[in-house]
């Protein structure tokens, strides 16, 4: 569907939109993916649709802070401004809105979403580190340049977390960062060396999808 050709395709989706029930969050994600420059209205509306004045501002801000907002594909949406929205809770007291955020501003495909992802890279949250480098991933993914994130990347590869090695190792396995992970291999613990050796040969963690439709 995101790269069907068929005439009136967009139309059709749009008009279904208000009917479509559990099955909205997909489309929606779908017409962002086609186009990234539309108007972002058609998503934001189903969140605030029905309301006005300070309570259409908090919930039309509240989407920034779930996992709707790449479901929808907001996070897709230039128009929608999301890493504009989504960066001030990369630092927020919450964990969980960290991890959030991170996640969110790896699938915006925007090089502007790099340096706060990079900061949680260092984070006191095990958890918050394995998303920033499992984002990284995402950027390089859709074609931004990541090398300033090496050093943080490396810095992940010293945790006594299994997860968040297995995800720097990925995110530094990658053609623009590999150089950095051969230099670094003989600095490593035996457990983190292997997860190394592991990614240089090509085997590395995967990334879990975001949506139904996510290669």
């Amino acid at each position: 569907m995101i790269d069907s050709n068929e005439p009136g395709v967009e139309e059709i989706i749009l008009d279904s939109l208000d009917e479509a029930g559990p099955a909205r969050p997909l489309l929606c994600r779908v017409l962002a993916e086609r186009d990234p420059h539309r108007d972002a209205r058609y998503a934001l509306r189903h969140f605030y649709g029905d309301t006005d004045g300070p309570v259409r501002r908090w919930l039309g801000h509240e989407v920034y802070r779930s996992p709707w907002v790449w479901l929808y594909g907001i996070t897709r949406l230039r128009d929608a401004h999301p890493v504009e929205r989504i960066t001030p809770d990369a630092t927020h007291w919450l964990a969980t809105r960290r991890q959030i955020a991170v996640t969110a501003l790896g699938d915006t495909a925007d090089p502007a979403a790099l340096a706060p992802i990079t900061g949680r890279l260092r984070d006191a949250k095990w958890w918050v580190r394995t998303e920033a480098a499992a984002a990284v991933r995402r950027l390089a993914k859709s074609g931004v340049q990541v090398s300033s994130a090496a050093e943080a990347l490396v810095g992940c590869l010293h945790h006594d977390r299994q997860e968040v090695i297995e995800q720097a190792a990925a995110a530094l396995a990658l053609p623009a960062l590999r150089e950095r992970l051969l230099w670094c291999r003989a600095t490593l613990m035996p457990l983190a060396g292997a997860i190394v050796d592991n990614a240089l040969d090509g085997v590395v963690a995967p990334l879990v999808p975001l949506w139904p439709g996510e290669d």
